[in-house]
């Protein structure tokens, strides 16, 4: 076990789940480092000093991240939830309370098909900026910014927009199903890239959640990017006050009227924002705890 609490899974496990990228250079060991830093930082910490009462922000707040670290949280939520035997159900139950008693996506009929054979979970994913999008913003880089370095700097370039880094996604690799996710702890949504100061997270995600990525490894080149869906979580207390984050502004604007994707995403011309909108879903880090106790351990 690395952690009892925060990552209650080997590393092995742990491996399994970041999608080998070792023909570009990017290696899963890489990810697990990180993991592995963090929990020696904390449990020397924990370790050492006993009694954290009245201790300093500034000398807490690097060797205890992990208690607020989104990477972990997720981790430990997704694997708990991944590996239990009665997953399908567990699934199925949060996914219902969400986005309805059936898939918003057609050629699927329950969410038990969803969740069947030859399901996957990887995080930390990278998924490809649009090309649509990319040569949008080529044409309109003055419409989306207006400081004169970041536009000087521009010239020449190609590729203005990077990979978008998905907290994870659930993948049936037997019928093209998936989910990707958004994490939150206590941090909100960015609301720009370097060149495109109008482009907020949820929406680049929705972004690579509607395009294609045949040219990806194995099994992430098989999802069907019209049986996809976005997912938030967040804590309960964010989505019950949902004006104390940019993503409660955003994510309830989506909902309550989808026309409003197509501000957020120009280049893209006749969907059925109606349709994109039934895609999206808010779920909180208590509402899994609800449907397995193992889940968030942490949480009181």
């Amino acid at each position: 076990m690395m952690h009892q609490v925060y990552l209650p899974f080997s590393e092995e496990q742990l491996l399994r789940h970041f999608v080998d990228m070792k023909q570009k250079g990017k290696y899963p060991e890489k990810h697990l480092e990180y993991y592995k830093k963090s929990i020696e930082r904390y449990e020397k910490y924990c370790a050492d000093t006993p009694d954290r009462k009245g201790n300093s922000i500034s000398d807490m707040k690097k060797p205890c991240q992990i208690e607020k670290d989104e990477r972990f949280w997720i981790v430990a939520c997704m694997m708990t939830i991944f590996y239990s035997k009665e997953r399908k159900q567990q699934l199925t139950k949060l996914f219902r309370k969400t986005y309805g008693d059936f898939p918003p996506v057609e050629g699927l009929n329950s969410w038990e098909e969803c969740f069947g054979e030859e399901l996957h979970l990887f995080f930390e994913v990278n998924l490809p900026s649009p090309p649509s999008y990319k040569k949008w913003l080529k044409k309109n880089l003055s419409k989306r910014h207006f400081i004169p370095y970041v536009l000087e700097s521009a010239v020449g370039k190609l590729n203005l927009e990077g990979a978008t880094n998905v907290d994870a996604i659930l993948l049936n690799s037997k019928n093209g199903f998936a989910v990707i996710i958004e994490a939150k702890v206590l941090s909100d949504i960015s609301y720009e890239i370097t060149y495109d100061i109008m482009r907020n997270q949820i929406a680049r995600n929705i972004d690579v959640m509607l395009e294609k990525n045949e040219n990806l490894c194995e099994p992430l080149n098989k999802r069907d990017p019209e049986k996809t869906l976005f997912l938030l979580i967040t804590p309960k207390l964010f989505k019950e006050n949902p004006s104390s984050r940019l993503y409660g502004y955003k994510f309830n604007e989506y909902k309550t009227r989808p026309e409003s994707l197509s501000d957020d995403l120009p280049h893209r011309e006749n969907y059925d924002w109606q349709s994109i909108s039934s895609r999206l879903g808010w779920l909180t880090w208590e509402d899994f705890k609800d449907v397995n106790k193992n889940c968030c351990r942490w949480l009181k």
